[in-house]
């Protein structure tokens, strides 16, 4: 095998385990917490609005904002497989639909960001873990966004 062509395979070996390490560590308990908290809450808006029991904008604002971060949690997860089962050039093969949704999740994450950080400074350092709700989840999505190869 020609070495160049073997040190690049090398590198993207090395890049993929560590990818792998980080989704293990940050997108883990996101995807777990953060999908259960968004499931929970669109659950709850239906099940309010069925009832007649609360206003109609705060309520339709709580489901948009679940739904685009499950979206975004189940995007993560299919475009991670693909990348560490395929390499990069899988990621290009995903649909617009699929980087849409994680861009949505990643948009959904920033509120729990600013509340998680926010919490905790000024309330104990036991409200940074509102931080693995979603907000940790940014950072393998944002590998994945900057390994995208340009089409």
């Amino acid at each position: 095998m020609h070495p160049v062509v073997d040190a690049s395979a090398s590198r993207d070996r090395r890049q993929r385990l560590l990818y792998a390490a980080l989704a293990v560590l940050l997108g883990g308990p996101s995807v777990l917490l953060g999908g259960a908290l968004a499931a929970m809450g669109m659950v709850g808006t239906v099940a309010s609005l069925a009832d007649g029991t609360v206003a109609l904008p705060g309520q339709a604002l709580m489901l948009v904002w679940g739904m685009a971060g499950l979206a975004g949690c189940i995007a993560w997860l299919g475009l991670s497989c693909s990348y560490l089962l395929e390499g990069r050039s899988a990621l290009r093969t995903r649909s617009r639909a699929q980087w849409a949704a994680l861009l949505l999740g990643m948009l959904a994450s920033l509120p729990m960001l600013g509340i998680g950080l926010w919490l905790g400074f000024t309330h104990g350092s036991e409200a940074f873990g509102l931080l693995l709700a979603g907000p940790s989840l940014l950072v393998p999505a944002g590998i994945l966004c900057r390994l995208r190869p340009r089409a």
